[in-house]
């Protein structure tokens, strides 16, 4: 099976500039291939931190808010509970939108 990309692009860099190139491909988190033709085509490169830790967190809240929305549809502030467990699932939606974009 053959290479998809079959060409090869090469440049000149002095040493600072080649410095500062390594530093921004180490911070993308993408490979030096990957984030020069990033660059070159004007395709965003978002570097999101401590995603994981979001993710733990908001996986906590869930817990808690699915606590809160099962004693709330048991009395008479069902609606409370509606509005908050669809703002809930607005930020699950926003973040899922976030990782879309990182990959």
């Amino acid at each position: 099976m053959g290479r998809t990309k079959d060409k090869q692009v090469k440049f000149w860099a002095n040493e600072k500039e080649l410095e500062q190139i390594k530093k921004k491909v180490e911070q993308s988190k993408l490979s030096q291939q990957e984030y020069l033709l990033k660059c070159a085509l004007d395709k965003e490169i978002i570097v999101v931190e401590g995603l994981q830790k979001i993710f733990i967190e908001l996986k906590r809240q869930g817990t808690n808010l699915n606590q809160i929305a099962k004693i709330i549809n048991s009395g008479e502030m069902h609606h409370v509970a509606e509005n908050a467990l669809k703002e809930y699932e607005e930020l699950w939606r926003s973040l899922r939108q976030l990782i879309q974009k990182v990959r």
